[in-house]
């Protein structure tokens, strides 16, 4: 990270101030984040780095305390939020409505137009506070749900910034995200799009994510890049880790030794199932608790032989479904200890406070089984720290597979913690595990763990981050203007045999109500003739429409044409097809098709030889585009394989697989050792086409706006009829009169 200062920004920040007998003391933060920050590279940097977070306490006692954080490791900028904005943001709509949401427990959101106004508020603070300290060269990592609108923020503000934003949650899916209005859900999506790399823990969640942008904004995604806003938008994977080393190093430590012999003393004729979670919902302790009460049910030999120790770490109990949960799980200890406890036993030993660390650790490497079971969960690193905690190999973790961990600790015994009656069978299973199967298990998870730590975690972002923005940068399209188009019409002077690949619909010609209205002008009979007449020259134009529309508009032209994104290929003057379809899957489609058109005035089916296109550029432009998003997200979950969606401008089409641009474009242009191949196109359909030619020789230009994987940029159909006429006339220049 040379010469880049690292702008960090989270709710909180890694400290707090701590008053006692009217002094002021500082208590930091040993959170993963921190941990993660500090492990990074930030040796090439005169400067420390910046911690943007919302302060929890006054402005007042922040101007006349800062020096007590002055010597360390980064400079903090707070936020100050007044009280009402604060509480109708944070326990608002990030808690009461994000939160809910995006863990899959819909029926417990609460979603008030005032909670988004003071979610956008809050955003837009903390944008205007980054907004001053950003300078040239720095890199802004912004983190987590709170956030989710403040990288398109920032970007507004520094169009040139480096911005990464990480999400610590799971991202739901799009049927759970519709549930939010439109205005807020596509808000919150094009906050995300504002940053050049947006983070995920498991690949579930890029997906979801991706989709959710196609169908909720139409933005197209290809390897996993998105198209927005003249930029590239990178999504990756980047599982979050733990200070393995830490964790790891603690077994030792006197202290814990010292609490997990008072442990194993106090329960030594006991095995000790251990359980520690936020008070929250998502985590699955009532389920948790049920499924104690099924083992002991089902597996009465077990009662008297084993303690369960649950703590809960208080938190948010002032949102009434956190205080109404707290008091549903000590209703239910109860129930349980009364129903199977003895005068000697009890089954529970339920704690409702927060753990020091050699208390953690102690718990974790004196019980015999971790009970770790959250309904869903984004990563949960309490399934990671147990693991690491456990130097001597011992120890059985039951995991519910609705963690993003579960997808690294596949040698735990996974679980679905709704099923009581599986997790009680995994306990009994897990109780009587022999030690040598323990350890087999606990390795392969410690070393892959260890490898991946938070360290590392930081670290690959970070590089992505970095490689991201300097990729995306050199890949941004330039205006063909002034120099370049100079060296453009240079270049095809001097080249000796030139491949010029046209689309048609959006590049020669405007788009039309009708596809059968759009016939050639003059101008592009014109111009056609005269780049086919010269000597070198190969043109080709290269359509989605049918074969028998093309040759009627253009087929008297010396050129070589191709029909339905590569269906069709007319050379030497013949018409050709070897593409192996019988288009039987059309009356599978079809019927979709009708139904969508049926409820999206004027939209219209355009039938061709080997695809289906439903328009909807004559539609009302909202319905148009609300109904070709359900159309989409329809067919791609009911179509064979062999076919494909493009989601074109306003079209929908249905086509074999087998046939692209990209595909044709690379065979015309290796067929042939051409000097110089020029390809423009205006469609998400040319993509295909500009991906597939990536020489130095090769020149892509993209027509109108919109990011692509073009080179150059023209705006219109009248510059690109301008730009062939002049290089027309470059080789065959008009004489003098």
């Amino acid at each position: 990270m040379k010469n880049n200062r690292l702008v960090i920004i989270s709710y909180r920040l890694p400290f707090t101030f701590k008053t006692e007998n009217r002094t002021v003391s500082v208590k930091p933060s040993a959170g993963g984040l921190v941990t993660a920050v500090k492990s990074l590279d930030l040796s090439g940097s005169s400067q420390k780095p910046v911690w943007v977070g919302c302060a929890d306490f006054t402005q007042r006692l922040w101007e006349t305390n800062r020096q007590l954080v002055a010597d360390d490791d980064f400079e903090y900028v707070p936020v100050f939020l007044d009280k009402k904005t604060n509480q109708d943001f944070y326990n608002g709509f990030a808690n009461s409505v994000l939160w809910p949401l995006f863990h899959y427990f819909p029926s417990f959101v609460d979603y008030r137009h005032s909670y988004l106004e003071a979610y956008q508020a809050a955003n837009e603070a903390v944008s205007a506070v980054v907004g001053e300290v950003v300078q040239p060269n720095d890199i802004v990592w912004v983190h987590d749900y709170h956030f989710l609108a403040l990288p398109q923020l920032i970007r507004e503000r520094h169009p040139a910034a480096t911005i990464g934003f990480f999400l610590h949650i799971p991202f739901p899916s799009y049927e759970l995200l519709r549930l939010l209005p439109g205005k807020c859900r596509n808000y919150l999506l094009s906050g995300l799009l504002g940053a050049d790399l947006v983070g995920f823990h498991t690949t579930d969640y890029t997906i979801q994510f991706l989709q959710s942008v196609q169908l909720a904004l139409g933005m197209q995604h290809r390897m996993w890049k998105i198209a927005y806003q003249e930029r590239l938008v990178q999504s990756g994977v980047y599982p979050i880790g733990i200070n393995y080393a830490m964790f790891n190093d603690a077994y030792s430590d006197e202290e814990v030794i010292r609490e997990r012999i008072e442990l194993k003393s106090a329960y030594k004729d006991q095995k000790i199932i251990f359980s520690v979670d936020r008070l929250d919902y998502t985590k699955g302790v009532m389920q948790r608790l049920d499924a104690l009460d099924a083992f002991l049910q089902e597996y009465p030999e077990w009662q008297g032989k084993i303690v369960f120790i649950l703590v809960v770490v208080p938190s948010r109990d002032e949102i009434q479904r956190y205080w109404e949960r707290k008091q549903m799980i000590e209703q239910a200890v109860g129930r349980i200890n009364g129903k199977y406890g003895t005068l000697t036993w009890l089954p529970i030993m339920y704690q409702y406070a927060s753990l020091a660390f050699p208390q953690l650790i102690a718990l974790y490497t004196a019980c015999d089984v971790a009970l770790i079971t959250p309904i869903r969960d984004g990563m949960n690193l309490v399934a990671k720290e147990f693991i690491a905690s456990r130097k001597d190999q011992q120890g059985v973790l039951i995991l519910s597979e609705m963690t993003g961990a579960a997808n690294e600790l596949g040698e735990a015994l996974l679980i679905n913690p709704l099923d009581e009656f599986e997790v009680a069978e995994q306990l009994k299973l897990a109780l009587e595990m022999e030690p040598a199967e323990q350890t087999r298990r606990m390795a392969i998870m410690q070393q892959r763990i260890s490898k991946y730590d938070v360290e590392k975690w930081a670290n690959s972002f970070m590089n992505d981050l970095l490689q991201t923005q300097e990729t995306l940068k050199k890949s941004q399209p330039r205006q063909l203007k002034t120099a370049r188009k100079q060296t453009l019409l240079n270049q095809f002077a001097e080249a000796q045999s030139r491949l010029l690949l046209l689309d048609y619909d959006g590049t020669l010609s405007a788009f039309a109500s009708k596809p059968e209205l759009a016939a050639p002008s003059s101008d592009v009979i014109d111009v056609l003739q005269k780049l086919a007449s010269i000597p070198g020259n190969t043109v080709v134009v290269i359509s989605g429409r049918d074969h028998e529309t093309l040759e009627s508009w253009l087929g008297h032209l010396p050129i070589d044409m191709v029909a339905e994104h590569g269906a069709y290929l007319k050379q030497e003057g013949v018409w050709r097809n070897d593409l192996l379809d019988d288009d039987s899957w059309k009356a599978l489609v079809r019927p979709f098709l009708n139904d969508f058109a049926s409820r999206c005035p004027d939209a219209f089916i355009e039938e061709k030889n080997y695809s289906l296109a439903w328009h909807y550029r004559n539609a009302d432009p909202d319905t148009g585009f609300i109904r070709s998003r359900e159309l989409i997200h329809t067919l791609e979950h009911l179509l064979p394989y062999q076919l494909r969606v493009l989601d074109g401008n306003k079209v929908v089409e249905i086509k074999n697989v087998d046939t692209d641009k990209g595909k044709v474009a690379r065979q015309l242009a290796l067929a042939h050792p051409y000097e110089l191949v020029v390809a423009i196109g205006d469609d998400r359909t040319d993509e295909d086409m500009f991906c597939a030619l990536t020489l130095k020789n090769h020149f892509t230009i993209k027509v109108g706006r919109g990011s692509t994987n073009a080179r150059h940029r023209v705006e219109n159909v009248s510059q690109v009829l301008a730009l062939l006429k002049e290089l027309a006339e470059q080789v065959n220049p008009t004489p003098a009169l």
